[in-house]
């Protein structure tokens, strides 16, 4: 017999939710789907994930879904597909390094969606969820295995969440004196050369793994001609071939980016040593002094987060 819509209603309030997915693993391609936190790739074999594909069960028709993004090698971050669409790549030997994972509908009024991620050289990292970045960009680091599973709202997470994400924030190189251009470093590493009396000459800033809208945007003061046209995301500043120092540089975030992160950026400079740290389009380094920058340290700084001193000179 049919059941009573009362019946029906029941059977509704006990479906309990359930993710399976499956992973596209080199040498290996499309295993068998697993479920809730299962472990889906390899680990121990250094086999890169090159795809994934994730779906629900146990979700009446209407309730919801899951969308979900790779990022992946040499391509960056793919737009979302849902429910059981592969995102990554098949037959192109690209490695996943990253994913981000999200319900949709009222499933996700309901629940959250933990994942973690396994990646070459660090190994298990902790639980993301909810649209969360899991893995790692500009390390080149491939993804091994992943771990995903549905936990009802206001319930612990299955695990640690600390270290859930690793990349770098901003990159910067220097065109120092002597030098040339010196190899690209980032997050508030030394560009350019201290303790050689080298000029800084030119710069370019980028930011490797935006996670949001929005551009880094700076400019210097150089010698001779004052200051320069704001140039940003990984445009040169500065002069190459004319032998003349920067003196001093600004430099800021736009859109979305500067609604969640500060940047901020210390100068050594000649005879004085480094300064304190300038942020957010305030001036590093002199206008008035002829002293040349011979060094620049840049590090963005999420709301929230521990700044760098800025007191000093």
């Amino acid at each position: 017999t049919d059941n009573t819509p009362a019946e029906e209603e029941q059977d509704a309030e006990e479906m309990v939710p359930s993710v399976s997915y499956s992973a596209h693993v080199q040498s290996i391609g499309w295993q068998k789907s697993v479920k809730d936190g299962a472990l889906a790739g390899t680990s121990g074999r250094s086999l890169r994930m090159e795809g994934i594909k994730i779906n629900l069960e146990n979700v009446p028709e209407g309730q919801g879904g899951i969308e979900y993004a790779a990022h992946v090698q040499s391509i960056g971050w793919q737009p979302y597909v849902s429910n059981g669409q592969l995102s990554g790549t098949s037959g192109r030997r690209l490695r996943v390094e990253a994913v981000k994972i999200r319900l949709t509908g009222e499933l996700a009024d309901k629940y959250d969606v933990y994942y973690r991620t396994h990646i070459q050289s660090y190994g298990w990292l902790g639980w993301a969820k909810n649209d969360e970045r899991s893995g790692s960009a500009t390390y080149g680091k491939r993804m091994e295995a992943i771990q995903i599973c549905l936990v009802k709202k206001g319930d612990p997470a299955p695990g640690s969440e600390s270290n859930s994400y690793v990349t770098r924030k901003i990159a910067y190189q220097a065109h120092s004196q002597s030098y040339g251009w010196l190899a690209k470093v980032y997050d508030n590493a030394n560009g350019g050369v201290t303790g050689k009396g080298k000029r800084l000459e030119a710069l370019k800033i980028s930011l490797p793994d935006k996670e949001y809208d929005g551009d880094i945007e700076y400019r210097a003061f150089v010698q001779g001609t004052g200051w320069q046209a704001w140039k940003k995301n990984g445009q040169q500043i500065g002069t190459v071939g004319t032998s003349k120092r920067i003196e001093a540089v600004e430099v800021r975030l736009t859109g979305e980016m500067a609604e969640h992160y500060s940047v901020y950026y210390s100068v050594h400079m000649a005879k004085i040593g480094w300064s304190s740290y300038a942020k957010d389009g305030e001036t590093a380094g002199s206008t008035e002094l002829s002293k040349r920058i011979e060094a620049i340290r840049i590090q963005l700084v999420k709301e929230g987060e521990q700044t760098p001193d800025t007191s000093g000179v």
